[in-house]
């Protein structure tokens, strides 16, 4: 009997928050997120024209940047131009085709949802704790905000909890066919996605090698794997970059075209060349981090900053969820740092929290040097794909902080359901206060 409560409770979670970005992707005006309208120029173009779009193309290509997002993977943008075309039938109401698009990352965040319950019942044998990591995954207020704009922020989301998945489900499993497949379609699409999620692959990689390595399984066995890893996901990927090899001269992952392109048609002060960074301009780092807000914002907006970066929450919302980082990261780091944390523990688990600690630095070394050689841009976006790992440990935390210093067993069960419940109520919030926020723009 708790086992099917557990279920419908499951069930009833993914239609309430996919329910959740579907209306906020309907109540938000178009172009409400960052860059909305050059993502939605590559979905337009497709739905217009049957066909992808060159990147430096006159349609898709941004006046001020001189560049499109047509020069990176678009698989998101992609099935958004063919909702387009299909919305397209009964109404060109502007309006109506931004929803239609933005359907993609609706669909994305809740088939994250589905992955992130899954990695939470591998994970956590404690089912409050299992929810605290749940809801603080999926509903930590910017993360909706990806699952209801285009982008392909939600598609990297996506894709890197089908990979976190895999690799428990293939650690526990000697890497059976199932946990295979599952890992090549989730490699598959972080390709398609966001270059800053692309540590996944790299880790997947490492993580699959260094299995067989200590636990010497057959080489022929590793080598039939491996293959079967590889063709899944080169059927799924490889098509996009064997076009940008052919159409951007050997340019694969497109980024020199897009500073070429940059170049030539941006506005003077954003041509690469012209552009002023940290680097360029003798800025200090700790000027960048603390003078610059660097830290501030990108803490901020990995939290809750919604619209093109305008949009601020009432502080009490960022001051819970700071609390609960906090609580969070003194609790794990002291159990890490203590003698004997990995005595216990088996190999594959320790495989795992070294693959989760590496895809929590590496998207923040990526933003930051992003920030300081390139294009300061401290948004949170950027080291979203630290969110899993990142939840995991303060869940972690949280479990041992209230286990430690709680002693009556009911008052523990109702300081964690309140915890779980937190990020949903806060969310919720959150989403209202945008809504009236866009209502009073538009009463302007």
């Amino acid at each position: 009997m708790k086992r099917i409560k557990e279920k419908h409770l499951k069930i009833i979670y993914i239609i309430l928050i996919t329910s959740i970005a579907i209306a906020f992707a309907i109540l938000m005006p178009i172009n409400s997120g960052p860059d909305e309208i050059m993502k939605m120029d590559i979905c337009k173009f497709i739905a217009e024209h049957n066909s992808l779009p060159h990147g430096g193309e006159d349609a898709v290509r941004d006046a001020t940047w001189g560049i499109s997002y047509g020069f990176t993977p678009i698989l998101s943008y992609i099935i958004g131009g063919i909702f387009m075309k299909i919305t397209g039938i009964f109404t060109q109401d502007i309006h109506a085709l931004y929803v239609s698009a933005r359907l993609v990352s609706c669909i994305c965040y809740s088939i994250m949802g589905i992955f992130v319950i899954k990695i939470g019942d591998k994970l956590f044998k404690n089912k409050y704790c299992k929810w605290i990591f749940i809801t603080f995954t999926t509903m930590l207020p910017q993360v909706l905000f990806l699952g209801s704009y285009i982008n392909n922020d939600a598609l990297a989301l996506m894709s890197i909890a089908i990979i976190v998945y895999a690799w428990i489900l293939g650690l526990e499993s000697k890497w059976s066919i199932k946990s295979s497949i599952t890992l090549a379609i989730g490699i598959g699409l972080c390709a398609l996605s966001y270059y800053n999620a692309y540590g996944y692959i790299l880790t997947s990689m490492i993580i699959f090698v260094v299995y067989y390595a200590v636990n010497k399984i057959n080489y022929k066995e590793f080598l039939k794997k491996g293959i079967l890893i590889s063709f899944i996901t080169l059927a799924i990927c490889g098509w996009w970059f064997v076009r940008s090899y052919i159409i951007y001269n050997g340019d694969i992952l497109g980024m020199r075209t897009t500073d070429e392109y940059a170049e030539k048609y941006a506005i003077e002060e954003l041509k690469p060349s012209n552009r002023s960074t940290p680097q360029n301009t003798g800025m200090s780092l700790y000027t960048m981090l603390i003078k610059e807000k660097w830290i501030y914002m990108t803490l901020k907006s990995f939290i809750a900053v919604f619209g093109g970066m305008e949009i601020g929450m009432p502080t009490y919302i960022y001051a819970l969820f700071l609390l609960a980082f906090l609580i969070g990261f003194i609790s794990y780091a002291i159990k890490f740092f203590k003698k004997g944390h990995f005595k216990n523990m088996d190999t594959n688990k320790k495989i795992l929290e070294f693959a989760f600690i590496f895809n929590i630095f590496l998207p923040i070394g990526l933003s930051f040097y992003y920030s300081y050689f390139s294009d300061f841009q401290p948004q949170g976006r950027y080291i979203m794909p630290m969110l899993i790992p990142f939840m995991c440990f303060i869940t972690l935390g949280i479990s041992n902080a209230i286990e430690k210093y709680i002693k009556q067993d009911k008052t523990k069960r109702i300081i964690q359901i309140i915890i779980a419940i937190m990020p949903v109520m806060l969310t919720i919030n959150c989403v209202i206060h945008s809504i009236l926020y866009y209502a009073s723009i538009k009463g302007e």
